[in-house]
């Protein structure tokens, strides 16, 4: 499977969590992530192969997956492991697995599905159907908790490919793969550490540091 990295990942567990119970009410979501640290974009040269060592993913990461729907979300589990390289012709090569496992807690209001309410049995039932189909879930299972539901979702670990052409201009490198659109994001290179943001519709905190990204380090 091709994708854009490291963006489509992060869609790839959209994808998946739309296929559970989120109602029509309003909330906001908690999230977790790896360690996370300040990223202040610097620009910088890319050129080099690269692994991925640190996944930081903010609660803003998934926002649109619970923006009708007052669930909780740990994703402290979840990182990104896989490498990078950009060539000095300006072409890049990557490779991507999203794994580990993923919290969630589903109060009343969002166990519902296509306007029909359900149980936390029925929801476990259904991610069942995305564990045998074996392609986003290696397990999952969901537990009464109180009047809600507790899941965790154990991601299956596909790896994903991309390709395509790079270019840097200031502070933001543009990724552009192979028959695709564009995807421009902030980055840093200092030393053999290269930083790239994980955009979000959230984009920059209120100092205007970049919350989620991922830090590789130059082989």
């Amino acid at each position: 499977m091709k994708s854009r990295f490291p963006t489509c990942s992060i869609l790839l567990v959209a994808s998946l969590l739309s296929l559970s119970a989120c109602g029509d009410d309003g909330g906001d979501s908690d999230g977790g992530g790896a360690a996370c640290g300040e990223f202040a974009a610097c620009g910088g040269d890319p050129t080099g192969t690269w692994t991925i060592e640190e996944t930081c993913l903010d609660a803003s990461t998934f926002a649109e997956l619970t923006e009708s729907c007052d669930a909780e979300i740990d994703a402290s589990g979840v990182a990104m492991v896989g490498t990078a390289e950009f060539r000095a012709d300006s072409t890049y090569v990557t490779t991507s697995t999203l794994q580990g496992p993923m919290k969630i807690v589903y109060p009343p209001s969002c166990l519902t599905m296509e306007g029909v309410t359900i149980t936390c049995e029925q929801l476990d039932a259904s991610l069942q159907e995305v564990v045998r189909d074996g392609a986003l879930l290696a397990s999952a299972s969901c537990v009464a908790a109180g009047q809600g539901c507790a899941c965790t979702l154990v991601l299956a670990g596909s790896t994903t490919t991309g390709e395509g052409t790079w270019s840097v201009s200031g502070t933001s490198l543009t990724m552009a793969p192979d028959g695709q659109e564009p995807d421009e994001v902030p980055f840093c290179v200092e030393g053999s550490s290269l930083t790239m943001a994980i955009e979000t519709e959230t984009g920059t905190d209120a100092e205007g540091k970049i919350p989620n990204y991922l830090r590789l380090t130059k082989q």
